[in-house]
C-alpha cells in the first residue's frame, strides 16, 4: 500500500477536495472529474487510499504531529513547553474553541467520513463482482467507523453525517448524542468485520482490525461482556497475533507489520518534500516530523515535550528479573543514568547540564540509528494504531469488571505483557480485584507511553483529576471536567452549521 499512496494523491486529490463541488463548464480530458472517475476497480482502490490521508496531515491529523500532541498533552506523563500556542493552551486547559489544531482534527474526521460515504454511494452504482464490492465496503465501513469512534472519544456529542452531499441545504445537521455516535461506529465496525478478509495488504484493515477496534469501543462504553466476546477470539486461531519478544520492534521502521501489529498508519519516503502543506499535493511528504519535535536542542530537536519527573517513580517502582530497569522504560525514555545512550552516544556526552536534568523521549525516535535529528530528514516510522498488547490488557480489564470474570485469567493476560522477552517476573501481588486493577493501570501507563492512551484511560477510570493534581497543581487548577473531559465543538462548525450547539460548559 505504501507505494500506492503517492500515485493516488497526485491524481485524485483535486477531485475529492474540489472537483465534486460543482460541474466544470469545460471538460479537460486530463483532469479527474465525477464524469471521468469511478469507472474501474482501480479508481475505487485509489479512492480508498485517500480515506487515510486525513489521519496524517501534520496540523491536526490524528496520528500526525499536532494531532498526536493533542492526544498526549492532556495527560499526566508529559509536560509541553510554550512556543506552539495551539498545543500549549490545550496542555494547560486554557484553550478556546477557535484552536486551529483542534478545529483541523474535527474537520479531518469529517473529511474522512465524507470520502468513505462517497465511496459507499458510488459503489452501489457499479456492476463489479460481489467479492470486490464486499472488499471495498468493508474498508470504507471500517474507515468511517474509525472516524466516528474518534469523534465520540474526543468531542462527545457531534453531528452524524451518512450522505456524501455537497448541497449546502444538507449541511445543517444537529448533534447526536455520544451514545448514538458510538453506536454508529459500532455498526460500521460490525459491517467491516463481516466483509474484510483475515489477511490483507500491508496497511489495510482486516477482520481482526475491525474487531479489535470494536472491542475497544465496547470497553469505552463499558459493555464488558460484548468486549470480551469480540476480543477473546483474537487470541487464537484463525488469528495469528502474538507479542514480539523485543518491545522496541513496535516502534521502529525495520519491524513494521510484525505479529503484534493489528493496524498501522503508514508514513513513507514515497512522495515529495513538503512537510507542512495539507498532505494532499504531488509534493506532499509522506513522512512526519515527530522525532525532531521531541529531541533535545543539542541534537537538532525542538524539545516540545519532556516526561514529568513526578511520573518516573511509577515507571521505576519494579525491577526486572535480573534486577535492572524495566526494558520498556529504558527504551522509551532517556535520562542521566550510567549507560544511557542517546542518539548513539552516552547521554552525558551529548546533552548540556540543563538538558540532563530532564527526561527525554526515546519511543518512535531515531536514537539508535542517527546521531541527531534534522527537519529535512523526516521520519518514516509507521504509527502503530492498534497492537495485540492492547487487546490483552483490554481483555484483562473485562475479566476484572465482569461479575463472572476470573482474576487468574486477568493476571494471565497481564503476565503476558510483564514477562515478554524475560523482562519482569510474573505478577506476585494480592489477587483481589483492586490490587490487580492497580497493576493493570500501571502496566497500561508503561506499555502505551507516548501512544496516546493515557488521557483516555485516566478519564474513563475516573482518575484524571487526581492524577493531574499529583503531577502539576498549576495545570490542575485550570482543569474543569465539564469542559476538559472533551474537546470543544470548533467555532467554525458552530458558525457554519446553525443546527449544531456547543458541548459541556464551553
Amino acid at each position: 500500500m505504501k507505494k500506492n499512496i503517492i500515485l493516488a494523491i497526485g491524481f485524485l486529490m483535486m477531485f475529492l477536495w474540489v472537483g465534486c463541488e460543482g460541474k466544470l463548464e469545460l471538460t479537460n480530458p486530463n483532469e479527474v472529474t465525477s464524469e471521468t472517475f469511478w469507472k474501474t476497480e482501480s479508481d475505487f482502490k485509489k479512492a480508498l487510499t485517500t480515506c487515510y490521508t486525513p489521519l496524517k496531515i501534520w496540523n491536526g491529523g490524528y496520528y500526525a504531529t499536532r494531532g498526536l500532541m493533542i492526544r498526549l498533552c492532556r495527560a499526566d506523563d508529559l509536560t509541553f513547553r510554550t512556543g506552539v500556542d495551539d498545543i500549549y493552551t490545550v496542555h494547560m486547559f486554557t484553550n478556546s474553541n477557535s484552536n486551529s489544531a483542534v478545529t483541523n482534527m474535527f474537520s479531518y474526521f469529517y473529511e474522512g467520513i465524507y470520502r468513505s460515504n462517497l465511496i459507499l454511494e458510488k459503489l452501489e452504482e457499479k456492476d463489479f463482482s460481489e467479492d470486490f464490492k464486499k472488499e471495498v465496503r468493508g474498508e470504507a465501513f471500517f474507515m468511517r467507523g474509525l472516524y466516528y469512534f474518534f469523534l465520540a472519544k474526543e468531542f462527545g456529542d457531534v453531528p452524524i453525517r451518512l450522505k456524501a452531499s455537497q448541497n449546502v441545504k444538507d449541511f445543517p445537521v444537529a448533534k447526536s448524542s455520544q451514545a448514538d455516535v458510538y453506536a454508529q461506529a459500532e455498526s460500521d465496525f460490525k459491517l467491516a468485520a463481516g466483509s474484510l478478509p483475515l489477511e490483507n495488504s500491508k496497511g489495510k484493515p482486516t477482520a481482526g482490525t475491525a474487531n479489535a477496534f470494536l472491542g475497544k469501543l465496547y470497553v469505552y462504553t463499558e459493555q464488558w461482556g460484548s468486549a470480551r466476546e469480540i476480543l477473546k477470539p483474537l487470541t487464537k486461531s484463525p488469528y495469528t497475533y502474538r507479542l514480539v519478544d523485543d518491545y522496541t520492534w513496535n516502534f521502529d521502521e525495520e519491524h513494521e507489520y510484525n505479529s503484534e501489529s493489528i493496524f498501522e498508519i503508514i508514513f513513507d519516503s514515497a512522495g515529495g518534500t513538503d512537510l507542512w502543506d495539507d498532505g494532499e499535493s504531488a509534493n506532499s511528504s509522506q513522512g512526519t516530523t515527530l522525532p525532531v519535535e521531541y529531541a533535545a536542542g543539542s541534537l537538532g530537536g525542538w524539545f516540545m515535550a519532556n516526561i514529568y519527573p513526578n511520573i518516573m517513580p511509577l515507571f521505576l517502582q519494579e525491577r526486572t528479573v535480573d534486577g535492572g530497569v524495566d526494558y520498556r522504560v529504558k527504551t522509551s525514555i532517556a535520562w542521566d543514568y550510567p549507560g544511557c545512550m542517546y542518539y548513539k552516544r552516552p547521554i552525558q556526552e551529548v546533552l548540556t547540564p540543563a538538558e540532563l536534568e530532564s527526561y527525554w523521549m526515546l519511543k518512535y525516535q531515531h536514537s539508535t540509528i542517527r546521531t541527531q535529528e534534522v527537519e529535512t530528514e523526516p521520519s518514516y516510522i509507521n504509527e502503530r494504531a492498534m497492537r495485540f498488547a492492547d487487546v490483552l490488557l483490554l481483555l484483562a480489564e473485562c475479566e476484572l469488571e465482569l461479575p463472572d470474570g476470573d482474576i487468574d485469567t486477568a493476571i494471565g493476560y497481564i503476565d503476558q505483557i510483564r514477562t515478554r522477552g524475560g523482562n519482569l517476573p510474573a505478577y506476585s501481588g494480592a489477587k483481589d480485584v483492586t490490587s490487580v486493577k492497580n497493576e493493570l493501570i500501571r502496566q497500561r501507563a508503561i506499555e502505551f507511553f507516548r501512544e496516546g492512551e493515557r488521557f483516555y484511560d485516566l478519564r474513563r477510570w475516573g482518575l484524571l483529576e487526581q492524577a493531574l493534581r499529583n503531577i502539576d497543581e498549576t495545570r490542575a487548577s485550570f482543569f474543569d471536567p465539564s469542559r476538559h473531559y472533551y474537546l470543544p465543538i470548533p467555532a467554525k462548525e458552530l458558525q457554519t452549521n446553525p443546527l449544531c450547539t456547543q458541548n459541556g460548559t464551553w
